[in-house]
């Protein structure tokens, strides 16, 4: 019998908020941004993951996976670089895992 590939369905993301919001305001412009635009769209976003039902489940993804661009689950790039220095991440995803 040959290896069996499984995919694994992230369920989360079918009840995640940003399914229905323009993806350019959790990952912003292909070109330049400024720094107050950055600012305000990421805290747009995270006022978005604020009300998700899926935000644990989509940081602990990110956080896992290092998802490195983009908001996930309410943390931003800069975010996630700070809870991964700190070792966060091993402790938020053994949880998902």
């Amino acid at each position: 019998m040959g290896a069996t590939t499984l995919l694994v369905e992230n369920d989360w993301e079918h009840h995640a908020r940003c399914r229905t919001e323009d993806p350019g305001l959790f990952f912003g412009p292909t070109g330049f941004e400024s720094k107050h635009d950055r600012q305000a769209r990421e805290r747009a976003a995270k006022a978005v993951c604020a009300t998700c039902p899926a935000m644990a489940a989509c940081r602990d993804y990110a956080l896992a996976t290092g998802e490195a661009y983009g908001v996930w689950g309410g943390l931003g790039e800069t975010d996630r670089r700070s809870v991964l220095a700190q070792g966060g991440g091993r402790q938020m995803t053994a949880r998902a895992g």
